[in-house]
């Protein structure tokens, strides 16, 4: 779920960029183990699906099948009886198109005990430090529950959505950077959170078998002279989760984190490159050890192609991938998510669009996405 302010600003410094891509970095990656992997499937995202009509659902999983993308990522949008009924609808057509279903879980304002205040966004600002984690397990078995009800599956979860940033959670500090104390509660915050969801879906009475996500990097910069938003050096603070007050909570006996959850969101003036050096950081504190799942990828800003190379969106669009691909010969990458089916790009005469304009036919962007998905094995695992 892309939003139109991160983090005071959402560029990656020529500066930053030049001392991740330099020589000795890549040749260290290119010698530091790790043998080729299968390549990543590619799946789309399309927020709020489930409050569309049956029309526009059926239209969005049929396009997003003939893109050949096999996986779906969406949120639901309410613990209501109708919100969890929208969604097992959802997954039940996405299924019948032979999809995988990635979904996002996010603390909703329902989890919490008392109203929450507002942010500049207009959303309430939600601490995960101060969640009813009793509410939010009620809440998750009950959508897991009428899932398992309806006889449908899922294939893996992301529990949070860029919780590195201020807006999606508000403990990350607005205005400063966060101190020890401030990183402490949102360790424990996230973790609680975690630990909470994972272990009610590998429940035997749910699904044990659906891969369990962290939440997707925002990577959020803040300009000079702008005050934060966002922790500074996130995918460590994701590492740091190994052991918080001595409890390891990717890792433990009660289940095992399969994959990390991060976004690139490339710059127009340089897409490949912005996007490699986006990933970079995650992978030095992170390691190679479990898969990067790219759940949101596009661009910071659209409007901006063509750039000053002269290279369009459909071209900015393979450079990404191309970069994705180069990275997945030494690090393990999974599954990629273009955000979005339905925003993040512009169509031929230049109006906002994604994927489809607003015709519902596909953008020029859309074919060099449709062609490197095609190059998945139908069965990819």
């Amino acid at each position: 779920m892309r939003v139109t302010k991160r983090c005071s600003a959402f560029i990656v410094p020529m500066a930053f960029l030049g001392s991740l891509l330099s020589g000795s970095a890549i040749a260290q990656d290119a010698t530091s183990g790790g043998s080729a992997h299968a390549i990543s499937e590619i799946g789309i995202d399309r927020s709020g699906l489930s409050s569309q009509d049956e029309a526009t659902r059926q239209k969005t999983f049929e396009d997003i099948r003939t893109l050949h993308a096999t996986w779906f990522r969406d949120e639901p949008t309410s613990g209501s009886a109708q919100g969890v009924a929208n969604f097992v609808e959802e997954v039940r057509e996405a299924k019948q198109q032979k999809l995988k279903v990635l979904v996002n879980i996010l603390q909703m304002d329902e989890d919490y005990d008392r109203a929450l205040p507002m942010n500049d966004h207009g959303w309430r600002s939600k601490k995960l430090s101060e969640i009813d984690l009793n509410k939010f397990a009620s809440r998750f078995s009950n959508l897991l529950g009428a899932l398992k009800h309806a006889d449908l599956t899922i294939d893996a979860v992301e529990f949070g959505n860029e919780d590195d940033s201020y807006y999606y959670d508000a403990d990350v500090p607005n205005g400063h950077s966060a101190n020890q104390i401030e990183l402490h509660a949102w360790l424990q915050g996230y973790g609680q959170f975690l630990k909470t969801g994972a272990t009610i879906l590998h429940d035997p009475r749910y699904y044990p078998q659906a891969k369990i996500i962290t939440f997707g990097i925002a990577h959020g910069y803040t300009a000079p002279g702008r005050p934060p938003q966002c922790l500074s050096d996130p995918a460590k603070a994701v590492a740091m989760l190994k052991d918080v007050d001595g409890f390891n909570y990717l890792d433990n006996s009660g289940y095992h984190v399969d994959g990390y959850g991060t976004h690139i969101y490339a710059s127009p003036g340089n897409p490949g490159a912005s996007a490699t050096a986006l990933l970079r950081p995650d992978i030095w504190a992170l390691g190679r050890a479990k898969p990067f799942w790219i759940t949101e990828w596009g661009f910071t800003d659209a409007t901006k192609f063509p750039n000053q190379q002269g290279q369009s969106a459909s071209q900015g669009m393979q450079a990404v991938l191309n970069a994705f691909d180069d990275l997945g010969t030494r690090v393990p990458i999974g599954p990629m998510f273009f955000y979005s089916y339905n925003s993040g790009l512009q169509d031929a005469d230049g109006h906002p669009s994604g994927l489809v304009d607003t015709q519902g036919k596909f953008v020029p962007a859309a074919n060099p996405l449709s062609a490197r998905a095609a190059r998945v094995p139908s069965h990819a695992s």
